[in-house]
């Protein structure tokens, strides 16, 4: 009956609009007051437990970072590369959207900061070149799901400190899966564009690709400094974020000098607002988790489970389903610190690498990013790109589902996502 109450309570609140971060310390008081006799100051502390984590301080730099390369002209450096490279064959510029996302989500580790940045330049330019908007804002919405896939990820740190797995190994393990969905999208969009008619733009000119490449050299090379930092011992994961933060400062000011030393405040303001409120959601996840796990929710899903589902692939599949559902309704960050706790117990009952686990989750919780009604690559590609939902919407099926191919291969092929951190180990 109490857990009934507390689920009820948390998505009432989520209907009528209260803030998921409020929605989940309520209902996790509504439950303590209920049926625990456990005095409420548990609730500021579990909050201050929540981000008392030097592993979490990779959370805001990295967001930070990110900001810092939309205000330094490094993500529009990489546009400029990617469209020399292999902007002029068909479906170009739909190609080249996939390619810089990939490329820009391999620096800052967030959907929305990788739509925001890459569509903010794509969708205008292939609107420009006959695309039909709502067409160019759903692929850059589909495309800013790497963010959080491709190393670093935030919500591959999220699911690490939630499960107790490694951050580096859940880091890495991001990145083959990542590719092959990279791949998978670009194939299913060169086919699409080739359909719809939509031809390249330009020629190609190697002279051309080699003076953006050397143009866009210092932005490449944040990614080669965050993952070979990391993976080389140099620095953990934190303080590579930090080294990010610092790097693209000193690109965007001395470099390429798009970025006014009066501006930076603003800059990191604007990123400390973001991180803020993801920090939040964070701490108020660890009150709500409590309270879930004080009534036994993770234990029993574990038990229904166990008893009545004999195989782990039937298990991946129930999983998928849920997440995909939650993914619809939830943004991905309390999704992730929300659901670990409850299925991560019942996978390794089931025997289930819970790094493989943990990047099967993030992933089909990135798939909801790009989904109505709350996914927020959905309207940040709508405000980009200066298009209504309403026109974007009809275009996601068909995206969504070559995802989902690509999604499905990596479930079905688990030495995709624990190859790299057994070869690391």
């Amino acid at each position: 009956m109490e857990i009934a109450i507390l689920l009820i309570v948390f998505f009432v609140l989520l209907f009528v609009g209260v803030p998921i971060a409020y929605a989940l310390c309520i209902s996790a008081a509504v439950y303590l007051v209920g049926f625990v006799e456990v005095p409420l100051i548990i609730v500021p502390q579990q909050l201050l437990k929540g981000v008392d984590s030097f592993t979490l301080l990779a959370i805001p730099f990295f967001i930070m970072a990110g900001n810092l390369m939309q205000g330094g002209g490094i993500s529009t450096r990489i546009v400029d590369f990617a469209k020399k490279l292999i902007g002029h064959v068909t479906g170009g510029l739909g190609v080249v959207t996939v390619i810089a996302s990939m490329i820009f989500a391999a620096m800052t580790g967030a959907g929305a900061a990788t739509t925001a940045a890459v569509g903010g330049i794509m969708i205008p330019e292939m609107k420009k070149e006959g695309y039909d908007g709502g067409f160019a804002s759903a692929l850059q919405a589909i495309g800013g799901i790497f963010g959080p896939i491709i190393p670093p990820s935030v919500l591959m740190v999220l699911y690490a400190v939630a499960s107790g797995e490694s951050v580096s190994d859940m880091l890495i393990a991001g990145l083959l899966p990542g590719i092959f969905l990279g791949v998978v999208l670009i194939i299913g969009v060169v086919i699409l564009c080739k359909k719809k008619g939509y031809t390249g733009s330009g020629s190609f000119s190697a002279k051309a690709a080699g003076k953006s490449f050397i143009k866009a050299f210092w932005a490449l090379l944040a990614p080669v400094i965050i993952l070979g930092g990391i993976y080389s011992g140099i620095f953990t994961p934190t303080e590579a974020s930090a080294v990010t933060c610092f790097y693209c400062l000193i690109i965007g000011i001395f470099v390429y000098k798009e970025i006014k030393i009066k501006d930076v405040g603003k800059v990191v303001y604007s990123g400390v607002k973001s991180a803020a409120g993801i920090m939040l959601i964070v701490a108020a996840t660890q009150v709500f988790g409590w309270a879930i796990t004080r009534a036994g929710i993770p234990q029993d899903v574990a038990t229904f489970f166990v008893t009545n589902v004999s195989s782990s692939g039937v298990f991946m599949a129930c999983v998928v389903v849920v997440l995909l559902i939650a993914g619809c309704f939830l943004d991905a960050v309390p999704a992730v610190l929300i659901f670990a706790p409850i299925f991560c117990p019942t996978a390794e009952a089931y025997g289930i690498n819970l790094i493989y686990f943990g990047v099967i989750m993030v992933i089909v919780l990135c798939v909801g990013l790009a989904t109505p009604p709350v996914g927020m690559n959905l309207f940040v590609a709508s405000s980009v790109g200066g298009v209504p939902v309403h026109k974007i919407v009809p275009h996601l099926p068909v995206l969504l589902a070559i995802i989902m191919v690509g999604v499905i291969v990596v479930i079905l092929v688990p030495g995709m996502v624990t190859l790299l951190p057994n070869l690391m180990g």
